[in-house]
């Protein structure tokens, strides 16, 4: 029963190979950013920044992120921090664009459809009555 739905083409089999790809991203970047403490402490060859915020850009955000904080690395240096930190908007940004551009939503489409929203939310409707209220204190109309 569950081969059936772990089968190339269904959306479990998608999911289950995202979450493979993740796995193996952040594992990756975790152990570079070990390799390179590892490294920086014994005064050997370091791995390149651009190497490590690749590997973050790439899928492996949360593992460098975690590797940061756990083994206190590179955490003084601001601007490696910064582009660290962005590097996590770089993939949803990707597929966000890659969405809007396989739509046939324009910017005109997307401003009539805003101001059209915006009308029918602000726009006051005299013929709508309020609702009849029972109880104590409420006078028949």
């Amino acid at each position: 029963m569950i081969t059936n739905l772990i089968t190339p083409g269904t959306t479990a089999f998608a999911a289950l190979c995202l979450a493979g790809y993740l796995l193996l991203a952040n594992a990756l970047a975790y152990t570079a950013f070990a390799v390179d403490k590892s490294r920086a402490i014994r005064a050997e060859r370091r791995i390149p920044e651009r190497s490590l915020l690749i590997l973050a850009t790439l899928g492996g955000w949360i593992g460098a992120k975690l590797a940061q904080h756990r083994l206190r690395h590179k955490t003084r240096k601001q601007p490696f921090g910064i582009l660290l930190n962005l590097s996590v908007l770089v993939i949803p940004g990707l597929i966000a664009t890659a969405i809007l551009l396989q739509s046939d939503l324009t910017w005109d489409k997307l401003t009539t459809q805003a101001g059209t929203t915006a009308q029918g939310l602000f726009a006051s409707s005299d013929s709508a009555t309020l609702p009849r209220r029972f109880g104590p204190g409420s006078a028949a109309p």
